[in-house]
């Protein structure tokens, strides 16, 4: 798998968890225990961070594999390798992106001023 869906965050997936933590800390907080709430929260930083850390690494591993698959398929000389995932749309005629009306032409590269009526 190349690319990841992308994840709700922690609070969402959990919420019965993180209401029993902030009331935990609440508590904590209203008692006096400071220490507590400094050193859970140090704890929690630091899992985060080596969470993040090894969640970019795996998809930075994920995309030096696809940039390898493409290369050796450039290498071939399959298309997919010289584009990617999404080859350039071919010259032809589309709806005019500002007069629904009309159709445009459009040369691969850029609209050109040549319109016609549906």
């Amino acid at each position: 798998m190349f690319y990841q869906q992308a994840r709700r965050s922690f609070w969402r997936r959990h919420p019965v968890i993180t209401g029993v933590a902030a009331l935990v800390t609440f508590w904590w907080l209203a008692n006096g225990w400071y220490e507590a709430v400094a050193v859970t929260a140090i704890v929690g930083l630091l899992l985060f961070v080596s969470r993040r850390r090894k969640a970019l690494a795996i998809r930075d591993a994920g995309l030096r594999a696809r940039a390898d698959y493409e290369y050796r398929l450039s290498l071939r000389g399959d298309q997919r390798g010289v584009f990617g995932r999404y080859p350039p749309v071919q010259a032809g005629w589309f709806p005019d992106p500002q007069n629904r009306c009309q159709i445009r032409y459009f040369d691969g590269v850029m609209w050109t001023p040549h319109a016609v009526g549906r």
